[in-house]
């Protein structure tokens, strides 16, 4: 997983390997045994399509991007999040555990 802030100017890259609900060797993402936690309780959280912007999901002007792949009990996953709008925000939320925790302005 990758995360990038504001045109790239602070990026940072994390290895997750879980066996269920915990972190395994090869585990360097700060939150990883919540993190396996989340994403054992809802993996398809992973199934992620961000959402546009609209009246429904009001913009809320944050660069941040988090680009996640690898696998999943068995299944290949690569999905972009974002928080460019509130209703993105709240997904990131959710999997901040994985995503990490960005500081609100």
């Amino acid at each position: 997983m990758t995360t990038l802030s504001g045109n790239a100017g602070q990026q940072s890259t994390h290895r997750l390997v879980c066996v269920g609900t915990s972190a395994v060797e090869g585990t360097d993402l700060p939150d990883a045994d919540d993190a396996c936690r989340v994403l054992d309780r809802q993996p398809n959280l992973l199934e992620y399509e961000p959402a546009e912007t609209s009246e429904d999901c009001e913009g809320v002007g944050q660069p941040n991007i988090a680009d996640v792949f690898g696998e999943i009990n068995g299944t290949s996953v690569r999905t972009s999040f974002r928080r460019d709008n509130e209703c993105n925000v709240k997904t990131w939320k959710k999997l901040e555990p994985l995503l990490g925790t960005v500081q609100e302005k």
